[in-house]
């Protein structure tokens, strides 16, 4: 009757062929393609994003598993089924860490090898004490369900702040992770399987489940670094290198959508681009030097950062001409904070190698007339107003609502 029980088992369970040791070998060959695309990006990437972790990630399957079929060759079968297993603990460990430092959180690696260095350490004495193999895979699959679970908060977190595929494809392979090592850590164990025999079939199922989870993880990996790359060349291209402002490219993709934005706003709010201009700042860097005059530069980016909300735009449009965009204020309000804005940089005396520099802006300001107006037509009237300020005496605000 047991045999016959057992035989149902195996013809209920899908693939009951699979051959474990093939599949242990492809594995091998998944992590070690997975680790030489991971190690070729970090190398290309220069080590950020956390590459060297992931990349540790796949070495620590593809060496374990490697030194498991010695082990196996060599006649020492438990000892080297058990570096197999300690193999996947520190991989996840590994997994996380990589994911801590692309999303720029702090490492925290101590309790992460605590429990790496606790789990091998269990893992190794089943073989000494002679327990079945089976007892310190079980241990290392839920050791590693626990590592890959401490990432899931912190992955949603991240996803639901910047959104995006890469980041949802991840939170979906880790989540898959989670659920397989639980899964496998409780099915491969004979008492619920049914039998020895038993367990080595559903173990055999579960690594086919992994390999394909190990490519879905290098996948996530490269789409995560190839996403980070392109957000870093956007930067590179809408940010002024100098003042670390948005540059005229940036302001024009941003205005736009701020506009489209401003226009449902109630009450009547909406958009003020204010244009800034550094009154004789050719003298500054005729008396004092270029490097001057890019500390004042400089200066004048952080002041007028604080100037801005996190919604509201700070720009450097070029030379010694900047511009600030306000959110969700009428005219009013703008004149105000036009004005507020000059007086701050005439009291402020600006830090640089010379010594301190003194200096005063121009500032042209002006609001969308009408909700199809353009971003250039916009910028047009306040660079208007801003020449306006300039005729007028220098040192003052001058509108064009």
């Amino acid at each position: 009757m047991d045999n016959i029980g057992n035989i149902a088992m195996r013809d209920f369970v899908p693939f009951p062929d699979l051959h474990l040791p093939t599949l242990l070998i492809v594995y091998q060959l998944v992590a070690t393609l997975m680790m030489v695309i991971a190690a070729g990006s970090a190398w290309q990437a220069r080590g950020r994003y956390g590459l060297w972790y992931w990349t540790g990630a796949f070495a620590a399957i593809a060496l374990a598993q490697l030194l498991r079929s010695l082990g196996l060759a060599f006649g020492t079968p438990t000892a080297m089924q058990t570096i197999g297993h300690i193999g996947g603990v520190l991989s996840s460990g590994l997994v996380l860490l990589g994911l801590r430092t692309f999303l720029g959180l702090p490492l925290r690696a101590r309790p992460v090898l605590v429990l790496v260095g606790l789990s091998a350490l269990a893992s190794v004495s089943t073989a000494f004490m002679g327990w079945p193999a089976w007892t310190s895979l079980s241990l290392t699959l839920i050791t590693s369900g626990v590592l890959r679970l401490w990432a899931l908060p912190t992955l949603w977190r991240a996803w639901r702040r910047d959104g995006g595929f890469p980041l949802l494809l991840m939170l979906l392979d880790m989540g898959l992770w989670v659920g397989a090592y639980f899964l496998r850590g409780s099915t491969v164990t004979p008492g619920l399987a049914g039998s020895l025999d038993m367990a080595r079939v559903v173990n055999a199922q579960w690594l086919l489940l992994f390999i394909a989870l190990l490519m879905l993880q290098g996948l996530a990996v490269l789409l995560l670094i190839n996403s980070e790359l392109q957000r870093s060349l956007w930067a590179l291209i809408e940010l002024d290198p100098l003042t670390g402002l948005l540059n005229r490219r940036g302001l024009k993709s941003r205005l736009e959508r701020l506009q489209q934005r401003a226009s449902d706003t109630p009450g009547g709010s909406g958009l003020v681009v204010a244009m800034i201009d550094f009154d004789h700042f050719k003298s500054i860097n005729d008396r004092f030097g270029h490097a001057a005059g890019d500390a004042v530069l400089r200066g004048l980016g952080k002041l007028l950062l604080s100037h801005v909300r996190p919604n509201d735009l700070a720009v450097r449009m070029g030379g010694e001409e900047f511009a600030v965009v306000w959110q969700a204020v009428d005219a009013s309000q703008a004149q105000g904070l036009a004005e507020r804005l000059r007086k701050s940089v005439a009291e402020l005396s600006f830090d640089t190698p010379m010594g301190p520099i003194q200096a005063t802006v121009s500032i042209g300001v002006a609001m969308p007339r009408a909700e199809n107006e353009g971003v250039e037509e916009l910028l047009g009237r306040a660079d208007s107003a801003l020449y306006k300020a300039k005729r007028e005496g220098r040192n003052r605000v001058e509108h064009a609502f």
